[in-house]
């Protein structure tokens, strides 16, 4: 029965060596971008014949695009009858590797993402602090703080008139939860689109799994009209 795996140990078992990365798309969607290190074999040409160049006494890993694509579903089915023991499925697929910023192959892996934008250096703090401690070490023109757990995934932010609250409160009880935030693999034009309607001079950028990756700036433009709004 095909196992289903997760990102990093994807990355993991084909950076050790250890697995086949075996993209099941179409050709033309493998060519424009796919993962690192994977080979192409679309399900409607899955042979004995095209499948002659993988080891069936390693493991292989397949993958399609999403959850919603059922083709890495029905390759790791077609190989486990071809006599491959050790079968796993990347369910997420390649949109899951893309929301996490990670690197690609292909003629699309070279155009200009978010995450080539993103600035690592991002204030945050935790649930159980208080507001009066995350004051103190607060930079100048600082506005924004993310709220994040043990995991650092994001929780929530703190920024504009929140910072005047009670000293003592906690974090947990103050801060605005659920900020809206955007995947690092959006190109720019497309980001501005989604965030055209976002009155911040910043935008949180997460991972599929809500891990903080970092923060963009937005149009200067943008942050302007909404100063002098204020």
């Amino acid at each position: 029965m095909p196992i289903e795996i997760r990102r990093k140990d994807v990355k993991t078992l084909v950076a050790q060596g250890r697995a086949q990365l075996v993209e099941v798309l179409p050709a033309s969607e493998f060519k424009r971008e796919h993962l690192p290190q994977a080979v192409n074999i679309p399900l409607e040409t899955m042979t004995a014949a095209t499948t002659k160049s993988l080891r069936k006494d390693q493991a292989v890993i397949v993958y399609c695009f999403d959850y919603q694509c059922d083709l890495s579903a029905r390759a790791a089915w077609r190989l486990e009858t071809m006599g491959f023991q050790e079968v796993y499925r990347y369910t997420p697929g390649k949109a899951d590797w893309l929301a996490a910023g990670w690197e690609t192959e292909g003629t699309d892996a070279k155009k200009v993402r978010i995450r080539q934008m993103i600035h690592k250096d991002v204030p945050t703090c935790l649930l159980r602090e208080r507001l009066e401690d995350v004051k103190s070490r607060r930079r100048p023109n600082q506005d924004m703080c993310v709220v994040v757990n043990d995991r650092n995934i994001v929780l929530g932010v703190i920024q504009g008139e929140i910072w005047d609250a009670n000293p003592q409160s906690r974090i947990a009880d103050v801060m605005q939860p659920g900020p809206r935030t955007i995947r690092p693999d959006l190109e720019p034009k497309a980001a501005q689109k989604v965030l055209k309607n976002y009155d911040a001079s910043s935008a949180i950028v997460t991972t599929s799994d809500g891990e903080l990756l970092g923060i963009v700036k937005i149009a200067q433009k943008k942050a302007q009209k909404a100063r002098k709004a204020a």
